[in-house]
């Protein structure tokens, strides 16, 4: 059955810690990488509901292996028919005349990828992504992946900025103070739901602010001050507290293309719990208090002033 409108997760929601964990790591796989369409879907890089260019991928697992069909040759049960995968995902997408959220159109990726397999139980696992291409003004675009268990029904959605290339002041030597140099973030959310799986464009203008601002000297540092500020004003600046599953975590990854001439880059990566339990995000919520400041979309101005604004109101 395909989700209705607004539809939210229909399973439980896990970390993608949790959902690794479940998968089988054994298991036959059939995946298509890709899907090139025009999609009336998602949120363009000015926050505004528009049709865009998506890029649509599915992996699924089989709670068996291609055995029966490996031994008749034939695409039979044991496996699933990558054609047919395909032009299903094609004729659902295409066929919806109404606007939909990015997280609306991924259920209906995944009813029809669940749809190509013999049977329910044929499947272990199913990973959906679809890549929103012009959702990024300096990346490489946003995209919304879920990974679904079809026994458990359970799920976990990953909201990602993939390679905003942005100018920062960084590093320690005496002529990387002198002027700006390129580095490439990512920016993965694990366990988003809801709203806040839509609006990539404002994780966005967080990161590009906040690196256009800092003049730090490793990325250590940087990529810790891009963790605090993507937990404190888009994730808790956004509960609602109505009690509803916060994000579990946020993956910052940096790369500096310049600073090592015979690699294509140093990279650093680290990952901050956003989970109300963690001392970590305990502390930041703590610190932003009782009023949680949202950054209005677009910000015209520098962060660090609105932020110290919101502070002396």
């Amino acid at each position: 059955m395909e989700p209705t409108r607004r539809q939210s997760v229909t399973g439980g929601l896990v970390s993608l810690r949790d959902w690794t964990a479940a998968r089988p790591f054994s298991s036959d796989k059939v995946s298509v990488k890709n899907i090139d369409l025009i999609a009336n879907a998602g949120y363009d890089i000015w926050g505004r509901e528009k049709p865009q260019r998506v890029l649509i991928s599915v992996t699924l697992s089989m709670a068996d292996t291609f055995a029966s069909a490996a031994q008749t040759d034939t695409v039979d049960a044991s496996t699933v028919h990558y054609g047919h995968l395909s032009k299903s995902i094609i004729s659902k997408v295409e066929s919806q005349s109404q606007w939909l959220s990015a997280n609306e159109l991924l259920y209906i990726v995944l009813s029809a990828a669940r749809a190509a397999a013999a049977s329910p139980t044929a499947l272990s696992t199913v990973e959906a992504e679809i890549m929103f291409v012009k959702a990024s003004r300096a990346g490489d675009g946003v995209s919304l992946k879920l990974c679904h268990l079809p026994q458990s029904d359970s799920t976990t959605t990953i909201l990602t900025l993939h390679r905003a290339r942005l100018l920062a002041l960084i590093g320690v030597n005496s002529n990387e103070r002198t002027m700006k140099q390129m580095i490439i973030v990512s920016v993965a959310i694990d366990r988003v739901k809801g709203q806040l799986a839509e609006r990539g464009f404002e994780v966005e203008q967080i990161i590009e602010k906040t690196v256009e601002e800092s003049s730090y000297e490793t990325l250590e540092s940087l990529a810790e001050d891009l963790a605090v500020k993507v937990v404190k004003y888009f994730i808790l600046a956004n509960e609602t507290g109505s009690g509803a599953l916060e994000p579990a975590g946020v993956r910052i990854t940096i790369e500096k293309p310049s600073a090592v001439p015979f690699a294509d880059a140093p990279v650093i990566e680290i990952y901050r719990s956003a989970e109300q339990s963690d001392p970590w995000c305990k502390r930041l919520a703590v610190e932003m208090g009782i009023k949680r400041p949202q950054i209005p979309f677009p910000l015209q101005g520098r962060l660090d002033e609105f932020l110290q604004s919101v502070k002396q109101d």
